[in-house]
């Protein structure tokens, strides 16, 4: 629901700040007043078009502002969260428009696109009227309609969950059929680089163990003369002999209470680390051999294992890691056609079980359309359009190259079915029905939205919307501008209702009403809106109801409308 409205330098507009009550509110006044200026401000907060002849002569650039109830739906939720807005009960909208034709926007102070404007308005506010850009100006609304009107919300959540596992299905078959078809090509390379890997007979580790036979082959010769010095030195009187003495001696010294700490074990760990380095190297002397065909084999075998290193990953343990992965695919690709064969089978029952909903579904779009037709034509009758025709054509959403088949037609299948849908209308009668936006003025357009609104009513749990209906008394009067208030009337007990009237059987039902005047101020004109009550509202009605003078019986008159609120 709008609260608070405020509106600077917009046309003739210089300053106005108004504040909104819950039900129907009238705003009425002379023509060329810039009631409609009061229709662009909302327009500019929905996301329409900006204009920068829209902005006051002189001024840099018009400000609109409104603060809204937040709304609580999960779907206006979405909106919200996604924007990082909405926390409170109040949400504030702004719209500046300069001079120079920038437009720029915020919610609750957060910087915005249009378009997050034009996402969130359909949760806030609807506006009817000719200058209306969309709701029934798009023929892609009028299939939802219809299902809002039907109460069709769980059989679209059937079809779309069945289109959804359709369509999981078709795309894992369709990855699957690409797999297949450059199979041949990945397997023969898969094959290529096991044989090149298998036939090599790579073992992990023993790229290392190699490099080390390699260096005792190449070095032999000089490796054993410095294994010999090693080990003479150390089985020497210079070495475990020497060593072995000096620890007993410092033990004995120990003995006779001389303090040397840890010497003797000192002692003891040299000669036993002397020890093992001994063995150690005795080892190796084993293992030198002075072999130029062993050297030559080791080097060939080492330039195999560095180039399959470099080819599959950088190290021996990477080409080996490389040959299981390749072994890994070659399974998944050998069993693809069995994949693709039980794929297969799947998508056709999943085709079969989505097309049987998409069916049920239009099957009841149909008789829910036909039911909707005749509840608003009903209400029209009411409005001045006793011989309208109105009426949902369905059809498949037919394309040459849809994946699906339905009753001989091509089809593209989606979330919400395969039928696309236009409201078609024929106000008079013997006319055929023709799109209801080419057809339709202004002021019919309004009226249509209002009847839809009446039938949708108590259908639909949604949260309150603020309504403004424009031009929606173009060319009616008399008994069936008393229906019209009654109806406005009606909505503005669930939503809240802002029309823009020149009827005084209209502006009388209000429960609120402004009126927009204009006056010239230091040479200037400017637009002004009051709320009027008491006389001074009887005043305005007498206004509205034609009369050249004031006289008593047209107050009294007025008076009359005004007591059947």
């Amino acid at each position: 629901m709008l609260r608070e409205l405020e509106v600077r330098d917009l046309g003739i507009i210089d300053t106005i700040r108004l504040e909104f009550p819950p039900g129907l509110v009238a705003l009425t006044g002379e023509t060329g007043a810039g009631k409609s200026l009061l229709v662009q401000s909302l327009q500019l907060l929905a996301g329409e078009r900006a204009d920068s002849e829209q902005v006051r002569s002189g001024s840099e650039r018009l400000v609109v502002e409104a603060c809204f109830d937040t709304p609580r739906s999960e779907l206006a939720g979405a909106e919200l969260e996604e924007l990082g807005v909405g926390s409170g009960d109040e949400l504030a909208l702004r719209r500046e428009v300069t001079a120079a034709g920038r437009s720029r926007a915020w919610i609750d102070d957060v910087p915005v696109t249009v378009g997050a404007l034009q996402r969130l308005a359909p949760h806030l506010l609807a506006i009817h009227g000719q200058h209306a850009q969309r709701g029934l100006a798009d023929p892609a609304t009028h299939v939802q309609l219809v299902d809002t009107a039907g109460g069709l919300e769980a059989d679209r959540g059937e079809v779309a969950a069945a289109f959804g596992a359709w369509r999981e299905v078709s795309e894992a078959l369709a990855a699957q059929r690409r797999a297949l078809a450059s199979r041949r090509d990945r397997l023969d390379v898969i094959a290529f680089q096991l044989h090149e890997i298998d036939d090599a007979h790579i073992e992990a580790g023993e790229d290392d163990q190699l490099g080390e036979e390699r260096a005792l082959l190449r070095h032999g010769e000089r490796i054993g003369e410095l294994l010999t010095t090693a080990r003479t030195e150390l089985g020497g009187e210079g070495g475990t002999v020497a060593l072995a003495r000096a620890s007993r001696a410092v033990r004995e010294l120990a003995h006779l209470g001389l303090n040397l700490g840890e010497t003797a074990e000192a002692l003891d760990q040299a000669r036993v680390l002397a020890e093992d380095a001994e063995r150690e190297l005795g080892g190796i002397s084993d293992r030198v051999r002075v072999d130029p065909h062993r050297l030559e084999a080791v080097e060939a075998r080492l330039v195999v294992l560095e180039r399959l290193a470099r080819k599959y990953g950088g190290s021996l343990a990477d080409a080996i890691v490389h040959r299981d992965e390749l072994l890994a695919e070659r399974r998944l690709l050998e069993g693809a056609e069995d994949d693709i064969a039980r794929l297969e089978g799947e998508l056709e029952q999943r085709t079969v079980e989505y097309l049987r909903a998409a069916r049920l579904l239009s099957v009841r779009r149909a008789e829910a359309a036909a039911s909707f037709a005749r509840e608003v034509v009903r209400v029209l009758g009411s409005l001045g359009m006793p011989r309208v025709r109105l009426e949902l054509r369905l059809g498949p959403r037919a394309d040459p190259n849809g994946p699906l088949e339905l009753d001989g037609v091509r089809v593209a299948p989606a979330a919400d079915g395969v039928d696309v849908g236009e409201l078609l209308i024929s106000p008079n009668t013997g006319e055929e029905v023709r799109p209801l936006v080419r057809i339709a003025s202004g002021g019919e357009l309004s009226r249509i939205h209002l009847a839809i609104r009446t039938v949708l009513r108590d259908r639909v749990q949604s949260d309150a919307l603020t309504l403004l209906f424009d031009e929606v008394d173009a060319g009616i009067g008399g008994r069936v501008a008393d229906e019209l208030g009654e109806l406005l009337a009606a909505c503005g007990r669930r939503d809240q209702v802002l029309v823009v009237t020149h009827l005084p059987q209209v502006a009388a039902r209000a429960g609120a009403h402004l009126v927009v005047s204009k006056k010239v101020t230091r040479g200037r004109t400017l637009t002004g809106v009051a709320k009027v009550e008491g006389e001074k509202r009887v005043d305005e009605v007498v206004r509205m109801l034609g009369g050249s003078e004031a006289t008593p019986a047209a107050r009294q008159h007025a008076r009359e409308l005004l007591r059947r609120r």
